[in-house]
């Protein structure tokens, strides 16, 4: 899945997400074929048959288990978090709904070292926190769009960049060509994506101004996903 970069702890690595598909498998072996016999595998008798059936029963043992957490999914939504993927410029995104409170960051800005930023200082407004690094190629593309988006909601909506595992010197030049200003906290061990339990950068968390995590993102953000990531966020602070 293009647009997001596989975070393993307690490194991360570029790798894209991928979708798990399953495959059937070929036809079957062991038959002699020409010599007007069959192998053992293919004789009859309580034994073969036990041997074939097993299969087709533990796939129907599986089928019902799905069936049925699928029925409990729909008929009680508090049994899982409301999950929606979307596609665009090639790229697959996921998106969940609802969380937690947001744990606590606490690392040093990003620019100025020698200054500490928490997230706890922005409690009360309503916070976008990205999570990225210089060697995310999705990260490139997007933090542009997250750049724009500051500069046009100035004051109503906060942003808080981590730079996650990464040199300062890569990650100041990376800041410089893709022309952010809002303020990053540096984070060259990863200790907050593993905190919020990433898998995958770019992630963009929207946290409510109480704390609590709203939305959360994995892949790059599209500017229709943002605003619309950015509108759900402010009007949270009314409710």
């Amino acid at each position: 899945m293009p647009g997001a970069v596989v975070v393993r702890t307690p490194t991360i690595r570029c790798s894209t997400l991928v979708a798990v598909e399953a495959t059937r498998s070929g036809p079957g072996v062991g038959t002699d074929v020409g010599t007007g016999g069959a192998s053992l595998d293919n004789q009859e008798g309580p034994r073969g048959r036990r041997r074939r059936w097993w299969p087709r029963w533990w796939a129907a043992l599986i089928a019902i288990v799905l069936i049925a957490t699928a029925v409990a999914m729909v008929t009680d939504p508090s049994l899982v978090r409301r999950v929606t993927t979307s596609s665009g410029n090639g790229a697959a995104r996921l998106t969940t709904y609802g969380g937690g409170l947001a744990p606590p960051i606490s690392l040093p800005d990003l620019a100025n070292p020698s200054q500490v930023l928490t997230l706890a200082q922005l409690r009360g407004r309503p916070v976008l926190v990205n999570f990225w690094a210089s060697w995310c190629v999705p990260c490139r593309k997007e933090m542009p769009v997250l750049e724009a988006a500051y500069r046009r909601i100035h004051g109503r909506v906060a942003f808080l960049g981590v730079d996650t595992n990464d040199t300062r010197g890569a990650a100041l030049s990376f800041l410089r060509q893709t022309g952010v200003t809002y303020p990053s906290v540096y984070d060259p061990h990863g200790t907050a994506a593993i905190t919020y339990g990433l898998f995958g950068l770019p992630t963009t968390v929207f946290v409510a101004p109480n704390g609590r995590m709203i939305e959360r993102h994995v892949g790059e953000l599209s500017p229709g996903a943002l605003s619309a990531g950015i509108y759900r966020l402010v009007h949270s602070a009314s409710k």
